[in-house]
């Protein structure tokens, strides 16, 4: 026995892999009981720490909600004084339930600028600090309550860009703690370079992962340091190919595989930057997508407008930088 053992480990240290990578995989357990929830009007949504969030009629004068675990839906107004117009890029919650929110304003008399609005849990405050130039596309909020937006940075003119894919970090007051341009992101396959619009920026309890629009997957430290890249699953060239994204608070990665569907995640096996499938205990619904992990359950919206929720357990062993 202590020989085949022996030749085993010693048959996968040939391939580069230590014993213990890709051996457990994670699998999911439907949680019995669905809760419904309200489409977005004209907009989206995302699970993100312990709410479902998103924006209704995101362009224009949009109205921001949260729907928690029991399907109980708060509406927030978004307030910017002299903004005839309101344009919302990207919504998340904390841990602590507060909000943050990022977009672009436009007043009156036609003058423009991007911002960062925190929300506090009991909705009493909303800070707004203006960010121009810089143009967030996403945002998220990391376990300490602080800030991460990814976009581009215009020239003050905003004929033009200084930077595209820059990596903000702000306190909830709006205090920059941090700025990264993001060297080498893989562009679209036309060469547009601009790949943080309609992206995925998400994290766990050490780190922010970033889905850009070209399908490439980055995680970076709360230092800002760039801790691995990875390609999408093969055949995957935009985000928009993927049904959804989540990473988990210990740093499972799990990505939707197809659209209405039973839902058909697959996840990264940083060791070897491959995609495995993910077994299931299957629904009798069909998936539309993989809305995010709150805490170790995978939460998924389904084609009759009600989130299902799965238990993740066995998660994969692998080497995590």
């Amino acid at each position: 026995m202590k020989t085949h053992w022996v030749l085993w480990a010693l048959s996968l240290l040939s391939l580069g892999l230590p014993p213990t990578h890709g051996l457990a995989q994670g699998k999911l357990t439907a949680i019995q009981g669905h809760v419904g929830y309200l489409v977005p009007a004209r907009g989206h949504m995302r699970w993100t720490s312990n709410l479902l969030v998103g924006c209704d009629y995101c362009e224009g004068r949009p109205t921001l909600w949260t729907t928690d675990r029991q399907g109980n839906r708060e509406n927030i107004a978004l307030e910017i004084a002299g903004a005839e117009l309101i344009s919302v890029r990207d919504v998340a919650a904390g841990p602590d339930r507060s909000l943050a929110v990022v977009g672009l304003a436009v007043s009156g008399s036609a003058r423009m600028g991007t911002f960062l609005v925190w929300i506090s849990p009991d909705r009493s405050k909303q800070t707004i600090t203006r960010v121009w130039p810089f143009a967030p596309s996403v945002v998220t909020l990391a376990p300490d309550g602080t800030i991460w937006a990814v976009g581009d940075v215009s020239k003050d003119d905003a004929r033009g860009w200084v930077h595209h894919n820059v990596l903000r970090h702000y306190t909830p007051s709006g205090q920059l703690l941090a700025s990264t341009v993001l060297r080498d992101v893989r562009p679209l396959a036309n060469g547009f370079r601009e790949v943080s619009q309609t992206s995925t920026l998400i994290s766990s309890d050490d780190r922010i992962g970033w889905m850009t629009l070209s399908c490439q997957y980055i995680e970076f430290s709360f230092d800002a340091v760039e801790l691995g890249r990875y390609s999408c699953p093969t055949g995957d060239a935009r985000v928009g190919d993927l049904a959804g994204v989540a990473l988990s608070r210990s740093n499972d990665l799990l990505v939707g595989s197809k659209w209405l569907a039973p839902v058909a995640p697959l996840q990264l096996n940083r060791a070897t930057g491959t995609w495995t499938p993910v077994p299931v205990s299957q629904d009798s619904e069909k998936t539309w997508m993989i809305l995010g992990f709150d805490d170790s359950t995978l939460v998924t919206a389904s084609t009759s407008s009600t989130m299902h929720r799965y238990d993740w357990s066995g998660q994969m062993t692998t080497v995590v930088q």
